[in-house]
């Protein structure tokens, strides 16, 4: 199903591409499809998932059948972030798909969250919608595939469009496709908007030498798709590196300035209305979130790599054995994950470029390589620099790697072609040798001089993969065989498989999320509930594959009222999700925490009982829980002082008995409320609630949802004020009386989006079939343009 799946997307891909981009030979058509099974052809074909899903075992439940299902450690603990947020928010897709809604909340982490406007699940973009026909965890396989598929054709299509026959433009895609920076993080939609960024150059190249309506629609194209993409900080790299390259050119072209501007800003413009839908809400969503608060405050700080850190991180791109292992002595870093590495073949032949292929096109390619390097290492002087600039003062410049990257790739293919079009094969041996002598220098150097971390699960033949191939490379451009190009792609290909092949582990469906009957009690619970674990028990994201809703949770967009109530209930950890150590804090109850899951050597906490066990793992219910919507005794209402409240909600026994009311215009005051109570509580869809309350008296309900601007109500079909509650919480006030109350998490900046987005799509189709049946529309005879400049 898996090949099936990634088969019939890769040919329809290929297609369009040859349709509307570059022409394919059948030889480089069949080339980039089987390029992605460099790494995923394994668990393509054998129909595995592709993924950190041994990190889901660390803990209980899962962690007592980790080894009858024969998990061993975690094989790579950089990819958490996949089992803990890609794949969930994944699953809450399909789900929110099947149930036919739109994919607006999440149920499953931190009391109810964001799903599209949490910028990352992409939900609109077309490679993730269909990814949805497969398992949340199987499809990974699919989706690294198909970011492997275009980032490899981007390359190839625009080394065409430099010049490049068809074997040299492929060392530029596998190169590119095959980059540490895009092995490593092709599971997360920050290598899938960089996989685009070739396409981007292309686009911007062809707008600037054929101004009008074919250029500017592929560059439409290609910008909605990196919009879509789900990582708002790569397309700010990638379009303002796309915009220096394209006023690079037109500052040399000069003709049709003014044409190439608007094409390329109408293009631009109709790419963001057309993203609208995504776009609205996640800008909506932004300002409420912790993490924004905290890269504001960035701003002020100046973040200053030491001479030894940036020599570390320039040692990475070159030495790619050295990524992500710590430096012991000296204690120079070593383990960030940002890299330009590419490969010590396609290293040679990028100096090789820069040698001999003298270009506009080579140091154009050579300036944005230099560029990516010095922010990817942190060189203090650029990074100082840039940290005022708008827009790149809270955005991770090291992640420009990619950029580095993919123009070392293309140097690369440049490189190959001016080897075989200038038959200059003794100064290119030359290069190759000399590259070859210092990465053997260097890594003799390295070992011997300083104690570095033991090479873990993978990449321990990463040091034989860069110099055994260079060294073939080198003795193949000696022998000056006829098929020089087609050896090198091959051993540039063998040489990034052996470097980074290890990368990613693959398991069989059996092994993601495998039922256990330590879960069978929950399904049968009818109200609403939420589950916790204590420690690393039920490692938030676990839950979302159980169906289960948890009141912890990971990822880059925290409402930040919530964060704010952290110090209640829970332990706050950078990089990870929060802890609770202590399952007896009154605040859980009032999230409508009822079950627990733990390990048997922590006892049964006061206020719970074991309801089942597997093993070592024991599933606890809470005999205090609060159910989902109440009203409370008392709630004292006003602006209220976070840190204020934060302390009083600390010290309070029982939260049915007191709330604290968010209300900015009123000065503080105390008062009775209700008494009430919550007759029934119905859930139609995700985001959604029908409650129906008997109020004895006037006061507030309470819905232990977090609060994200965006939600609705509406009391007896007229629509009312939500305030929050105990910070983070929705509530409604209710007069005496019996009312029905609705609640829907339904944004404008969703409905204004959707409404932006379709109006644009109609009016881009019918000027489409306008354009298509016009006399006088442009009369291109060829897919692309080619220029060796």
């Amino acid at each position: 199903m898996l090949f099936a799946v990634y088969a019939v997307t890769a040919v329809l891909v290929l297609w369009l591409a040859h349709r509307f981009v570059v022409r394919l030979s059948r030889g480089a058509a069949v080339f980039l499809f089987l390029l992605p099974l460099a790494i995923c052809g394994y668990p393509l074909i054998a129909n595995r998932a592709m993924g950190p899903i041994d990190g889901s075992y660390m803990g209980p439940p899962l962690g007592v059948i980790r080894q009858q299902r024969g998990i061993g450690v975690p094989h790579n603990l950089v990819t958490t972030d996949i089992y803990t947020q890609m794949i969930p928010w994944r699953q809450v897709l399909r789900e929110s798909v099947g149930r036919g809604e739109w994919p607006l909340w999440n149920p499953y982490i931190l009391s109810g969250d964001i799903l599209a406007a949490a910028a990352q699940p992409a939900p609109y973009s077309p490679f993730t919608l269909i990814a949805l026909v497969l398992p949340a965890a199987m499809s990974f396989t699919f989706t690294a595939s198909i970011a492997f598929l275009v980032a490899g054709l981007g390359a190839f299509a625009f080394a065409r469009e430099l010049g490049c026959r068809e074997s040299t433009a492929a060392i530029g895609a596998a190169g590119w496709a095959l980059a540490n920076p895009m092995v490593l993080y092709v599971l997360w939609p920050l290598a899938f908007c960089w996989a685009l960024f070739p396409l981007v150059l292309l686009a911007a190249r062809r707008v600037v030498l054929a101004p009008g309506v074919r250029g500017g629609a592929l560059l439409m194209v290609i910008l909605t798709l990196l919009l879509l993409g789900g990582h708002p900080e790569t397309v700010l790299h990638a379009v303002i590196l796309g915009a220096v390259y394209g006023a690079i050119e037109l500052a040399f072209v000069r003709r049709n300035a003014l044409r190439a501007l608007a094409t390329a800003v109408v293009a631009g413009v109709t790419a963001l209305l057309l993203s609208a839908i995504f776009l609205l809400p996640v800008f909506e969503a932004l300002p409420q979130t912790a993490e924004y608060y905290w890269r504001n405050v960035l701003r002020s700080v100046d973040r200053l790599d030491t001479n030894l850190q940036v020599l570390v991180s320039l040692g990475t791109d070159f030495f790619p054995f050295l990524h992500i292992r710590g430096w012991h002595h000296p204690p120079g870093g070593g383990l960030k994950a940002e890299t330009a590495a590419v490969g010590g073949i396609a290293v040679a032949l990028a100096v090789y470029a820069l040698i001999r292929a003298r270009s506009r096109q080579t140091w154009t390619l050579g300036g944005f390589a230099l560029f990516g390097l010095l922010a990817q290492a942190a060189w203090p002087p650029l990074m100082w620099t840039l940290h005022r600039v708008p827009g790149f003062d809270v955005t991770i410049n090291e992640r420009l790697g990619f950029a580095a990257a993919c123009s070392l790739a293309l140097l690369a293919a440049l490189g190959a072609e001016q080897l075989l079009a200038t038959r200059d094969f003794r100064n290119a041996a030359l290069v190759m040798t000399c590259v070859l002598l210092v990465l053997t220098a260097g890594t003799l150097w390295i070992t011997r001089s300083f104690d570095i971390e033991p090479i873990g699960h993978w990449g321990e033949y990463r040091v034989f993969a860069e110099l055994g191939c260079l060294s073939l490379a080198a003795l193949a451009v000696i022998a000056r065989p006829r098929g020089v190009a087609i050896a090198l792609v091959a051993l540039l290909v063998a040489q990034r498989v052996l470097s980074e092949g290890g990368v990613h582990k693959s398991f069989a469906q059996s092994e993601t999320f495998p039922p256990m009957h330590i879960f069978d009690p929950l399904p049968h619970v009818a109200e609403p509930f939420r589950v916790v674990g204590k420690g690393i028990a039920l490692i938030p994201g676990t839950n979302a594959m159980y169906g289960l809703e948890d009141v912890r949770g990971y990822e880059a967009m925290t409402f930040r009222p919530y964060f704010q109530t952290y110090p209640v209930w829970s332990v706050h950890q950078t990089g990870f999700f929060n802890q609770v150590h202590d399952l007896t804090r009154p605040l859980l109850s009032m999230m409508n925490v009822r079950f627990a899951f733990a390990s048997k050597w922590d006892g049964i906490p006061p206020g719970w009982r074991l309801l089942g066990e597997q093993g070592s793992a024991t599933l606890l219910e809470n005999t205090n829980v609060i159910e989902r919507a109440f009203v409370p005794a008392n709630v004292k209402i006003g602006p209220l002082d976070v840190d204020a409240t934060v302390n009083e909600m600390d010290a309070c026994p029982d939260f049915r008995k007191q709330a604290w009311i968010t209300a900015p215009d009123v000065r503080t005051y105390e008062r009775a409320n209700g008494p009430g109570r919550v007759t029934a509580l119905r859930r139609p869809r995700f985001g959604a609630y029908e409650a129906d309350v008997a109020m004895d008296g006037d006061g507030w309900l309470i819905v232990s949802d977090s609060a994200w601007q965006g939600w609705r109500a509406y009391v007896d079909g007229r629509r009312v004020k939500i305030q929050r509650a105990n910070l983070a919480f929705l509530s409604v006030y209710l007069t005496k009386g019996t009312h029905r109350v609705r609640l829907r998490y339904w944004p404008q900046s969703f409905v204004r989006g959707r409404m932006i987005s379709l109006l644009t799509f109609l009016a881009v189709a019918l000027f489409a079939f306008v354009y298509s049946r016009a006399p006088w529309r442009e009369k291109d005879s060829s897919p692309h343009f080619s220029s060796r400049s």
